[in-house]
C-alpha cells in the first residue's frame, strides 16, 4: 500500500512533461468523470523519485541484452520504406495512405509490394494475445483516459528527453524547437487508443501502429542518408533499446506515477495495463521478450535502462524549456504563462528531473500539487455525464488540431529531415 509518508513525500517527488502545461491542464476542463481504486498499488521508491532508480547496479547478462538492443530496428518494415525511397515513391505512398485509418479498412490500393506484404502482415494481435485480458486493461484505460493522457502529456514526452540517442533522433527529424507537428500525431495517436474496442472493426489501433512504425523506418533511413547519424556512438536510429524506454515510460512507469493524479490501480489492474501495452508494443514491432510480462519485472528493466542510457543533454534541456514556452505562449503573454506551466512540468517529473532539465524554479511549484490534486478530486466527484474516454479523445483531438492549423493530423511519412525541407 501507499503509505500517508508517501503520499507526503509524493508532494516534493515529482515528475513531468512538455506538452504545454497550460494548454493541457486548460484541456482537462473538457475531461469526464473518473474514479480511483479503493487499494494502492505498491509505488516503488526508485520510481517516485525519477533517477533515484541509476544507481541501481544491473546485471551482466541484463546489460549484454540490452547493448545488443541498441543495434536492432525493425528489419522488415525498414527494407520496405528503404525501398519506396530509393525508387522516389514517398510523396506517392503518402498520398496514398491518407484517410486510411480505421480497422475495417483495406490496405489502399496502389502501394509498392513490399510495403503492402509489410502492411497486411501487421494489421494481426500477437498470437499470445488473450482478448478477455485486453478488454480488462481497455475498461482501465477508459475508466482513468483523463489522468492517464494527462500523464502521457506533462509526465512521459519530457522524460523521454533523458536518453540522449532517441532525442538526437527527434531533434534530427523536428529540429531543436520546432515540434508542433511531432506532437499533433503522438496525440492523434493516444486518441486512438481511447475506445472501447481499439481492436475491432471500428476502431484504429492497427492502423495506427503500423502507420508509426513506416513513420519510424522512414524517420531512420533519413538520419542514415540526410543526416549525419553516428552509429558507432548511438547504435541503429530509434533501436529496439529506444522503443523499450518508451515503453518502459508509458507501461509501468505511468501506470506508477498515477497516483500523482489521485489513481491508486490494484496489482491486477496494474498488471492488465502493463498486458495492453505488451500488445501496443508488438504492434509497434518490439521483440516479445524485450516486454516483461510481470509489472515488477518491467520496474527492474525500466531501472536497467535507466541506470545504464539515461542522461540529460544540454540540447535536450533546451527542447523542454523551449517546448513548455512554446505550449504555454498559447494560453496567454509567455511572462505570465511560462512560470506556472513550468511549476506543473515540475510537479508531474519532479525536483530531481525537473533541475537536471534546467527547469526554474518559482512561488507556484507550492500551487501548483494541490491545485492539481484539487482538480482531479474535484472532476471525480462531480465531472461531467460523458465518460472520461470520449471527453479526453475530444480534448486530444481539438489539442492536436490547434497545433496542426486547424487540420486532424495525419500519419504521413516524414520525406526529409528538419533543414533538408
Amino acid at each position: 500500500m501507499v503509505t500517508t509518508e508517501d503520499r507526503i513525500m509524493s508532494d516534493h517527488l515529482t515528475r513531468g512533461h512538455v506538452l504545454g502545461a497550460a494548454v493541457a491542464a486548460g484541456a482537462t476542463t473538457l475531461l469526464g468523470t473518473t474514479g480511483t481504486s479503493a487499494s494502492a498499488q505498491t509505488v516503488s521508491a526508485g520510481q517516485r523519485s525519477g533517477t533515484a532508480s541509476l544507481a541501481v547496479p544491473v546485471d551482466p547478462k541484463e546489460k549484454e541484452y540490452l547493448k545488443q538492443l541498441t543495434q536492432l530496428a525493425d528489419p522488415v518494415c525498414d527494407e520496405a520504406v528503404a525501398h519506396l525511397f530509393q525508387h522516389g515513391e514517398g510523396a506517392a505512398v503518402n498520398e496514398a495512405m491518407k484517410g486510411w485509418a480505421a480497422n475495417s479498412q483495406s490496405v489502399p490500393d496502389g502501394l509498392p509490394p513490399k510495403l503492402r506484404d509489410f502492411l497486411e502482415s501487421a494489421r494481426r494481435l500477437p498470437s499470445w494475445a488473450d482478448p478477455a485480458v485486453l478488454a480488462r486493461g481497455q475498461r482501465f484505460v477508459l475508466a482513468h483516459a483523463q489522468q492517464i493522457s494527462f500523464a502521457a502529456v506533462l509526465d512521459v514526452t519530457p522524460v523521454r528527453m533523458k536518453y540522449p540517442a532517441e532525442a538526437e533522433a527527434i531533434f534530427g527529424i523536428e529540429g531543436p524547437h520546432d515540434n508542433k507537428q511531432g506532437f499533433a500525431k503522438a496525440l492523434r495517436g493516444v486518441g486512438d487508443t481511447l475506445v472501447e474496442d481499439p481492436y475491432g472493426p471500428t476502431g484504429s489501433v492497427f492502423v495506427t501502429m503500423a502507420r508509426i512504425r513506416v513513420a519510424h523506418s522512414a524517420v531512420r533511413h533519413l538520419l542514415r542518408t540526410e543526416g549525419n547519424w553516428d552509429a558507432a556512438k548511438w547504435g541503429a536510429p530509434l533501436s529496439q533499446l529506444d522503443m523499450l524506454a518508451e515503453w518502459n515510460l508509458f507501461s509501468s512507469y505511468l501506470a506508477d506515477h498515477l497516483y500523482k493524479l489521485g489513481v491508486y490501480p490494484t496489482e491486477q489492474e496494474a498488471a492488465d495495463y502493463l498486458y495492453t501495452w505488451r500488445v501496443f508494443g508488438a504492434l509497434l514491432g518490439m521483440p516479445d521478450d524485450s516486454m516483461p510480462e510481470a509489472v515488477e519485472a518491467a520496474r527492474k528493466r525500466a531501472a536497467a535502462v535507466d541506470a545504464l542510457y539515461a542522461r540529460v543533454t544540454p540540447k535536450s534541456a533546451t527542447y523542454v524549456k523551449a517546448t513548455i514556452d512554446y505550449f504555454a505562449s498559447l494560453a496567454g503573454p509567455k511572462e505570465v504563462t511560462v512560470p506556472p506551466a513550468t511549476a506543473l512540468v515540475r510537479y508531474m517529473i519532479g525536483d530531481t528531473d525537473a533541475d537536471a532539465f534546467g527547469l526554474a524554479r518559482s512561488s507556484w511549484d507550492a500551487v501548483v500539487p494541490s491545485a492539481v490534486k484539487g482538480f482531479f478530486t474535484g472532476t471525480q466527484a462531480g465531472g461531467l455525464p460523458t465518460p472520461s474516454g470520449t471527453m479526453t479523445r475530444i480534448a486530444t483531438d481539438m489539442i492536436s488540431r490547434a497545433m496542426n492549423d486547424g487540420k486532424k493530423a495525419d500519419l504521413t511519412m516524414p520525406l526529409h529531415l528538419h533543414g533538408h525541407r
